[in-house]
């Protein structure tokens, strides 16, 4: 039998689930820490830190809302350009050759953190879902996240609105 260690999803597994803090209302002072790769007027994008593929990225609303009405028209709109924005540089770096964008509203839909809405961009690459997760329920990420966010986080930098 094989072991493939995950170390730091011990973090999740133990997290107090109790608390009514939202993981997605940070102080802007610890983004660097929380891998915030760029930051807009109602948004910012940062990796997942418990990544489906290497490249995951959640674009996340500022607004605290469960719902896509509780959106303004500038913070919808901004959101799609930075989603946008973040799949070109997905392409860019990763030569991924799909990208899945999605939102899960609701905990029947998916969300696991259902308070607080986010997008997903997931890159893809023809034949990733290997016989790990097919066979054992296991996924393996290919790249840390501190190369990942070092990968990506220069092209975020050049990001004007």
């Amino acid at each position: 039998m094989e072991y493939i260690y995950a170390p730091w999803r011990m973090n999740y597994l133990v997290r107090d689930k109790s608390k009514d803090e939202c993981v997605f209302c940070v102080d802007s002072s610890c983004y660097e820490n929380k891998y915030v790769l760029f930051e807009a007027k109602h948004s910012y994008v940062k990796l997942n830190t418990f990544p489906y593929n290497c490249g995951h990225l959640l674009v996340i609303p500022k607004t605290h809302t469960k719902e896509l009405n509780g959106l303004s028209y500038e913070s919808g709109a901004e959101i799609m350009k930075v989603t946008s924005l973040s799949c070109d540089i997905l392409k860019k770096v990763y030569h991924c050759n799909a990208i899945n964008v999605g939102l899960n509203i609701g905990k029947a839909a998916g969300a696991g953190i259902e308070q607080h809405l986010h997008f997903h961009i997931i890159p893809r690459w023809e034949g990733d879902v290997s016989f790990y997760t097919v066979c054992s329920e296991l996924r393996v990420v290919s790249e840390i996240l501190d190369d990942t966010f070092n990968k990506l986080t220069g092209d975020f930098k050049k990001i004007k609105l």
